[in-house]
């Protein structure tokens, strides 16, 4: 099941957001007595952190049952300006009192991305209690739309489009050849809530292909999110929704 809303601005979709996370979080909580989360990275999410980091959401949260990952990073250190886990930290992850031991961030200032990819695994299988070929089941995997169509670090024509054996991979970007260390298609479609946050006129094309184009997931990577099972809720910026038809 999926459901799409189009919000004014960024204050908007930060709020229902953040309402829905903590929704989640409640619920993973009450059944489980824990909810595993994977965070997004890039500028969008922001804002969202921040919400979560509130006074409104913050003392809602059973911070000590939460236990947080990342769908994505980029190869430098946890300090750098472009790393998500620094940005997921300035905005949230200081701010409330999760123990330090339930947040599990890629080790990027290491030398070679594709050790740093199969440590992440290992760490991913230890947390989530896996035995060697089960995949994690995340109760919420926050996701965003690149202008090309990607999601997470899964970018068009990338040699980690083509893994379903692993959990987490090493990808070059095609453009720059950075490397990226990203979570992989398989767990993506685990997951039991995805929550794609999209804003920007950049994006619209791209929102456009992704939810009513023809299916060319290669050209179009976030086209290969498929959930096995539960809820996909896309909150798009109305600038990011302008090309959709319906």
């Amino acid at each position: 099941m999926s459901e799409r809303i189009i919000v004014a601005d960024i204050e908007e979709m930060s709020q229902r957001g953040a309402e829905h996370v903590v929704q989640i979080i409640e619920r993973a909580v009450k059944e489980r007595g824990k909810c595993m989360i994977s965070l997004a990275g890039g500028n969008t999410p922001r804002s969202l952190y921040e919400r979560l980091a509130s006074e409104e959401f913050a003392t809602r949260i059973p911070w000590e049952s939460t236990f947080w990952f990342f769908g994505d990073e980029r190869h430098v250190p946890p300090d750098h300006e472009d790393s998500n886990y620094n940005m997921a930290s300035e905005s949230l992850l200081s701010k409330v009192p999760i123990p330090h031991e339930n947040v599990s961030r890629v080790l990027a200032e290491r030398p070679d991305p594709p050790a740093i990819a199969a440590h992440y695994e290992m760490t991913i299988m230890k947390v989530f209690f896996l035995a060697p070929g089960e995949l994690p089941v995340f109760d919420l995997m926050l996701l965003g739309l690149g202008p090309d169509g990607h999601t997470a670090s899964l970018f068009p024509h990338s040699d980690a489009l083509k893994i379903n054996t692993r959990m987490a991979a090493a990808n070059k970007i095609p453009e720059s050849e950075d490397w990226r260390i990203t979570l992989t298609f398989p767990v993506i479609n685990e997951s039991k809530n995805i929550l794609f946050l999209v804003a920007g006129d950049d994006k619209a094309e791209a929102v456009r292909q992704v939810l009513e184009g023809q299916s060319n997931p290669e050209e179009y990577p976030a086209q290969f999110v498929r959930q096995k099972r539960g809820f996909q809720l896309w909150l798009i910026e109305q600038p990011a929704a302008a090309l959709l038809t319906k």
